[in-house]
């Protein structure tokens, strides 16, 4: 159990590394707006979403998926909504040198817990991590280096929670160790690009949920 739970931990780890994500996008752009914490708890629940993608693929529920593609599609539907209206905020939000100021403090609390819901859903509408975490699963597998049994399935699940929270944590450490040495104007065009990132994203999955055919086109 435990070179499970450390199996887990390696593919959560190096798995959360590409940022072409759009949580991989939204945690670095919390982390460019100097909200780390904030940036945290949508990795966290993320990072839940995601093991319990790969606590079901070690029992073959992509099998599931399979037989009913309808279920599929929704999920991409949902989630290519909830991207566009991230990036249309992206894109819109007001530059630093000309901020909004809330006419009383934000509550650091609901901010967190948004994020954390926030991460949770867009990570649980993605079923193509059903299918990702089916190939390493599967990988794995091949190379003989776990046994899979069902007893197995629950150390790996918190090792891929483990490895992705890592990951995400290092990630905004580093953000916020050298983010000071850009301009506030560099850090603009950043976060716009990463809003234009999650529009193409959502109309990716909208294309997907619509026309599941261009997938194999």
């Amino acid at each position: 159990m435990t070179f499970a739970f450390f199996l887990g931990m390696v593919l959560g780890f190096v798995g959360s590394m590409p940022v072409a994500g759009p949580i991989a996008i939204l945690v670095l752009g919390r982390g460019l707006e100097g909200r780390a914490s904030s940036g945290m708890y949508l990795a966290v629940g993320a990072a839940i979403a995601e093991s319990a993608y790969a606590y079901l693929a070690f029992w073959g529920f992509s099998e599931l998926l399979s037989a009913y593609p309808v279920v599929e599609r929704a999920t991409r539907g949902f989630a290519a909504v909830l991207l566009l209206a991230l990036g249309t905020h992206f894109l819109r939000r007001p530059t630093t040198s000309t901020p909004e100021r809330p006419p009383f403090p934000p509550d650091p609390e609901v901010g967190r817990k948004r994020s954390f819901v926030l991460g949770l859903t867009i990570t649980a509408l993605n079923p193509t991590l059903m299918v990702t975490w089916t190939a390493a699963v599967t990988f794995a597998h091949s190379l003989r280096v776990l046994s899979f049994e069902a007893g197995r399935a629950l150390p790996f699940s918190l090792g891929t929670f483990a490895g992705i929270c890592l990951w995400f944590a290092l990630l905004l450490w580093l953000i916020g160790r050298y983010r000071g040495r850009f301009e506030r104007s560099t850090l603009d065009r950043l976060l716009r690009v990463m809003g234009l990132g999650l529009l193409l994203l959502g109309l990716f999955f909208a294309v997907q949920a619509l026309w599941p055919g261009a997938e194999g086109a």
